[in-house]
């Protein structure tokens, strides 16, 4: 030990052999580590995520949202019910339904046309439509409903109606001598409803009724 002059300690340095020794002492080997067999499992996982990915951007793909509609085309909602659309509207191919629904849309808008069975009683499904819109969808039926009559002769009842974020109409033919029920509606954002609601009625105008055999 050397001692300073106020009486603190510190340990003198090894001598140069005993470092000498310390550099010369073997080091023990450490045991080495089996490497693991993970390439081919990592291969494997990025192999599938990649699959997976490209299955579903394909999927994406295959599943259209809107498809675009010729010009003057008619096209039929089902059972013998046509109706012709406004220029640049889209089929909706998801809400469609071959034979019975007819769904096409513009921006917001909005315009299906359903053919249902008819099961007796001309009020029965504009009530139940109406009960749809007021407690289903919490929406205000403006007025009552009243009669309408396209150029082709077709007669039915229609009305309104409204809400915070979402405004339409609604039209009905009973066609019971064929017994089948034509619901057509129309709805958009408030502002959209207001604007393209003569196109609507346009559509709604140029529906026309086959008989089926």
């Amino acid at each position: 030990m050397m001692r300073g002059r106020g009486g603190s300690s510190m340990p003198l340095p090894p001598t140069a052999a005993a470092a000498a020794a310390a550099v010369l002492r073997p080091v023990p080997e450490l045991p080495r580590r089996v490497p693991y067999r993970t390439l081919g499992v990592s291969a494997l996982i990025l192999a599938l995520i990649a699959l997976f990915v490209g299955g579903l951007t394909a999927w994406n793909r295959s599943v259209p949202g809107g498809r675009p509609i010729p010009a003057g085309l008619e096209l039929e909602a089902g059972r013998g019910v046509y109706y012709r659309p406004a220029d640049d509207w889209k089929l909706d191919t998801v809400r469609s339904r071959t034979g019975s629904v007819s769904a096409i849309f513009h921006g917001a808008n909005r315009f299906t046309v359903r053919v249902l069975e008819w099961r007796g009683g001309p009020e029965g499904p504009l009530l139940r439509q109406r009960a749809r819109f007021e407690r289903g969808q919490r929406l205000a039926i403006e007025g009552e409903p009243e009669p309408f009559k396209t150029s082709g002769g077709l007669q039915g009842m229609s009305f309104g109606y409204f809400g915070p974020t979402l405004s339409g109409r609604y039209w009905q033919i009973t066609d019971v001598s064929r017994q089948r029920v034509v619901q057509v509606d129309f709805h958009s954002v408030p502002e959209g409803a207001e604007n393209s609601l003569d196109e609507a009625e346009e559509m709604v105008d140029s529906l026309r009724l086959e008989a089926r055999p």
